[in-house]
């Protein structure tokens, strides 16, 4: 049976033992799940479900929120970039970092700054895995914002993990696609996107080395030229490419969403190209789509585009 108590007096009892590295062990009637995770918490006051990401944000503040995020690599080695030297390198600054207990798995409780768009973002990150998967839980406020920082990391230390919750990590979504209709087969979900590829092996071994990543942006953003979006967003990703001219850049819609198509080639790996899709919401934002695959395999572009024809929001 779950046990009432006050969020005064859950917060209160944290805040002396989280020098001793420890998270509640018990749900309250004031906990609640993050949709499509096993992850339960008491949000801030005035934080809502976000319908943007998994995790919880102040509707009226969107410099605040907490958002959750599975990485599919080790804990061992994910956690090697949460030091000062390599965080520097990425404009952030250490302030704390500890070790902590969630639910069996080993974890890192992080305090950092990072500045962006003119601003200094503090962030309260706590992240644990084993050695198939990472999950980081962000809580992100601005730095001036001295007591919602506190609050958000007063939250973030409510956290419960139910290892042996069945989860369907599809239905924080909100939208789906068919991979039925192509020869791949759907491996995780990582942030707001899906990773679809042949064997469920990351990074895969298939003869074509054919994989979907899908995406859909977190916030609401005001896109003058799309076309040129497209295009430049290809330098947002960690390998380079290039636009293959010769076979255009298109227009495209799914699902009565506006968008474009285009093929690129990696100038890293050798005979890598990439077939990049991205659809403009009419509110804001834009839903992102990119398969990769070994040049010249036309069974992974047909598969490829048949499941990126699938997309369907969620009425």
């Amino acid at each position: 049976m779950i046990k009432r108590i006050s969020i005064t007096t859950l917060f209160f009892s944290i805040s002396l033992i989280v020098f001793g590295q420890e998270l509640p062990k018990e749900k309250t009637e004031n906990h609640q799940q993050i949709s499509g995770t096993n992850i339960f918490m008491i949000p801030p006051d005035s934080f809502q479900p976000s319908n943007n990401f998994k995790g919880f944000q102040n509707p009226s503040d969107q410099t605040s929120m907490i958002m959750t995020m599975e990485i599919l690599g080790p804990y061992s080695e994910v956690t090697k970039g949460f030091n000062s030297e390599i965080l520097k390198t990425r404009g952030m600054e250490l302030k704390e970092k500890k070790e902590i207990k969630v639910a069996e798995f080993n974890g890192l409780l992080i305090e950092l700054d990072q500045p962006a768009n003119e601003m200094v973002f503090s962030k309260q990150i706590l992240i644990y895995g084993n050695e198939n998967s990472t999950t980081l839980i962000n809580g992100v406020y601005l730095k001036d914002s001295l007591q919602l920082g506190e609050k958000i990391k007063q939250s973030v230390l409510t956290t419960i993990v139910e290892s042996n919750l069945k989860i369907n990590p599809r239905e924080a979504l909100n939208y789906t696609l068919d991979e039925n209709v192509g020869s791949l087969k759907f491996k995780a979900v990582i942030g707001n996107g899906m990773l679809f590829n042949r064997d469920l092996i990351t990074p895969t071994e298939s003869f074509d080395k054919a994989t979907l990543l899908t995406d859909k942006s977190f916030t609401k953003v005001d896109i003058e030229n799309k076309k040129i979006f497209c295009i430049s967003r290809l330098k947002k990703y960690s390998e380079d490419y290039s636009v293959i001219t010769s076979k255009g850049i298109n227009e495209i819609e799914i699902d009565n969403l506006k968008g474009f198509e285009l093929f690129a080639k990696s100038n890293d790996k050798k005979n890598e190209e990439m077939y990049q899709v991205i659809l403009f919401d009419e509110s804001g934002g834009y839903y992102l789509f990119v398969g990769t695959y070994m040049e010249e395999s036309e069974r992974a572009i047909s598969d490829i585009k048949n499941i990126i024809k699938t997309f369907k929001r969620n009425k």
